[in-house]
C-alpha cells in the first residue's frame, strides 16, 4: 500500500489464500526487507474477502461486500 513512517512500509493483498495478507517491511537503499506478516481482519475477526482497498499514509481503507461502508485501519500504532 505504501509508506508508513520513515523507512517502514506495508503491503496489503495477494493472490488466492494470501488476498488478505498484510506484509510489513523496512526500506534499505536497494530493497525492502520483510519484517512481519499477518492477516487483516474486520471487527469480529473475519477476513474482508472480496473488497475494495485504498492506502493513504499509515491508513488502509477497506470496503467489503456488499460495498456499503468503509472501514479504516491505522497501521501507525
Amino acid at each position: 500500500m505504501g509508506p508508513l513512517a520513515g523507512d517502514r512500509v506495508a503491503f496489503y493483498g495477494g493472490y488466492g489464500e494470501d488476498r488478505d495478507r498484510l506484509a510489513h517491511g523496512e526500506l534499505t537503499e536497494t530493497s525492502v526487507e520483510p519484517t512481519d506478516t499477518g492477516l487483516l481482519t474486520l471487527p469480529g475477526g473475519v477476513a474482508p474477502g472480496r473488497r475494495r482497498a485504498v492506502g493513504r499514509g499509515s491508513r488502509i481503507y477497506v470496503q467489503a461486500e456488499p460495498f456499503t461502508e468503509w472501514g479504516v485501519f491505522d497501521l501507525s500504532s
